[in-house]
């Protein structure tokens, strides 16, 4: 099977490279079969490796790097997991979903339907690549976030007089701040009281010689084209976005995912620095 996946669905499926690294190790965070099946089947070259290895001190440095990548995953996919149960909501939307497998990896309540909403060809490839059969009630929308998408939601069956949970992960990084707004605004005026919201931040990222530069060495040495997909931008605050919006919202540094997951990203001398991107947790109150 063919995945023609490219670009940002590049990066989609190192992704869930990470998750099924992260699924390999004694102290799993996720447990996720569904990734290596989507990794094998899009026939991407990805440079993780299948398992943790054994001995951390005999990793290269590049590989150290996706370890971390890895550790960090576990973190967020495991936060993002845990806020979705705490919600309960029967109505989720994923923007950007990727090669997302948590309508089949989560125990959903009765009744719930997810939304996965990302391009055509990711969509169409994750449906066709997990043939089982999902938990929830999958509702695939092709659709760019860059471009109108609300009225394509609606048209799949998206209720907005019900409360919905939003994931937004791995998400704005991808996006001008112009875009990251627009897309925040959108969230706001299509959720219900009651709703919530579990938001990946952007980290700021200045067009600069040196940041270019990184991203493509990076690129270079990975196959994963980073300085291509990512946006340079100064992004906005979604908590101050939504709060304005009416939206009660929380912070969640990447210290408080390693206190609270009894995990810290590090190998080594080599650390995701904490100061450094985060979450916003958001709801909206019930009138």
């Amino acid at each position: 099977m063919s995945s023609q996946i490219h670009g940002v669905g590049t990066t989609a499926v190192a992704v869930a490279a990470a998750r099924a690294l992260e699924s390999t190790r004694p102290d799993a965070l996720v447990h996720d079969p569904w990734a290596a099946t989507l990794v094998a089947a899009s026939r991407i070259d990805v440079p993780y490796p299948a398992r943790w290895p054994d001995d951390l001190a005999a990793v290269p440095p590049l590989e150290q790097s996706l370890l971390l990548g890895s550790l960090y995953i576990g973190l967020r996919t495991r936060f993002i997991d845990d806020e979705l149960g705490a919600g309960g909501l029967r109505q989720v939307v994923i923007l950007g979903s990727g090669l997302d497998t948590r309508s089949w990896r989560l125990d959903w309540p009765e009744d719930t339907t997810v939304f996965e909403l990302d391009t055509d060809s990711v969509v169409s490839f994750v449906g066709a690549a997990l043939v089982s059969p999902p938990r929830a009630r999958r509702v695939p929308v092709a659709a760019d976030v860059t471009q109108p998408w609300a009225a394509n939601i609606v048209a799949h069956g998206f209720r907005p007089a019900e409360p919905t949970h939003w994931v937004l992960e791995g998400l704005l990084p991808y996006l001008s701040a112009h875009d990251q707004a627009a897309v925040l605004d959108d969230v706001a005026h299509l959720s219900a009281p009651g709703s919530r919201a579990v938001i990946e931040r952007a980290v700021p990222i200045e067009d600069t010689p040196d940041a270019r530069e990184r991203l493509a060495t990076f690129a270079q040495a990975t196959g994963l084209p980073m300085d291509e997909v990512l946006s340079r931008a100064d992004p906005p605050d979604p908590a101050g976005l939504l709060a304005a919006a009416g939206w009660a919202a929380d912070s969640t540094t990447i210290t408080d995912l390693e206190r609270r997951y009894g995990r810290a990203i590090r190998i080594g001398d080599s650390a995701t620095p904490s100061s450094r991107g985060g979450f916003v947790t958001a709801h909206r109150p019930r009138r």
